[in-house]
């Protein structure tokens, strides 16, 4: 694939997400580093842009992290939609969250419903709930009412962490029953 025809999808949240991290690692709450994808560079203007480049890779997740010692991945997507399509989570990362979390890490969406301007924490569990029923193409908008809602702190940070720990308590307490 064309790296200029990928677009920028999903820029204002993962510049959101970035301002965020550097919060949490200058506060010592989390490293949580964004991953870059790998792009051979073809073309060149005259202003040093990438005008033509093609991944070398298929990318894995966009962040990785350790939060308060537990370890976190996530991609983040952003919709006009009501839904997320599923076929905006390819197959090579499903795999990578299923391996990450088999190894005691934690994977999730960060998912932006533009229309409402609602942020939430899309555990891999329910992703895998979603795709294994087989009938859906999409994570459709109700299915929020299982994913953690992610609020804001000091106006300006979206506090996914708070929703890390509202899910791995969720996740305890499923575990003791």
């Amino acid at each position: 694939m064309a790296w200029r025809t990928r677009g920028r999808r999903g820029d204002a949240l993962e510049e959101l997400i970035d301002l965020t991290n550097t919060y949490y690692k200058d506060h010592q709450f989390a490293r949580v580093d964004k991953i870059s994808t790998p792009v051979t560079v073809i073309d060149v203007n005259e202003r040093s842009q990438i005008t033509l480049g093609y991944y070398e890779k298929k990318s894995t997740v966009d962040y990785i992290g350790i939060a308060q010692g537990v370890a976190i991945c996530f991609d983040a997507k952003e919709t006009n939609l009501l839904s997320i399509p599923l076929s905006n989570i390819h197959s090579h990362q499903l795999e990578y969250m299923q391996d990450f979390a088999k190894q005691g890490g934690i994977s999730f969406l960060i998912v932006h419903f533009k229309r409402s301007n609602d942020y939430y924490l899309v555990p891999l569990e329910i992703i895998e709930e979603i795709i294994n029923v087989g009938k859906r193409k999409s994570i459709p908008y109700s299915a929020m009412k299982k994913a953690i809602p992610i609020g804001f702190f000091h106006d300006q940070y979206l506090n996914y962490l708070a929703a890390v720990n509202v899910y791995l308590q969720n996740k305890q307490a499923a575990e003791r029953d």
